[in-house]
């Protein structure tokens, strides 16, 4: 019983290192479109559309600030990924400060 317990006790260790290492290669873009997004139809083709890109995590928009933010994995993809993939849909984006 006891070795049971430890082995599932070094599992667990190694799941949650395992899982913080991932969050390691995650980062942030938050950008500005041209043109801008002017409704809801504008948020919904972003995210239907930038979703695509590889390692993508998680997209927010916000209409009223004017800023998409896309959570990812830097080790699949980089903001030229999405400055691509924004173009193919019409839109140039611009980093925001």
């Amino acid at each position: 019983m006891k070795k049971l317990l430890l082995a599932a006790s070094f599992a667990l260790l190694a799941l949650s290192a395992a899982a913080k290492s991932n969050d390691n290669n995650l980062d942030t873009l938050v950008v500005t479109t041209n043109p801008q997004m002017h409704c809801s139809s504008c948020e919904n083709r972003i995210k239907q559309n930038i979703r695509f890109v590889s390692g993508t995590k998680k997209i927010t928009t916000s209409i009223s600030a004017q800023q998409v933010t896309i959570i990812y994995d830097r080790r699949k993809a980089s903001p030229d990924d999405y400055a691509n993939a924004f173009a193919k849909i019409g839109y140039k984006i611009t980093l925001k400060q």
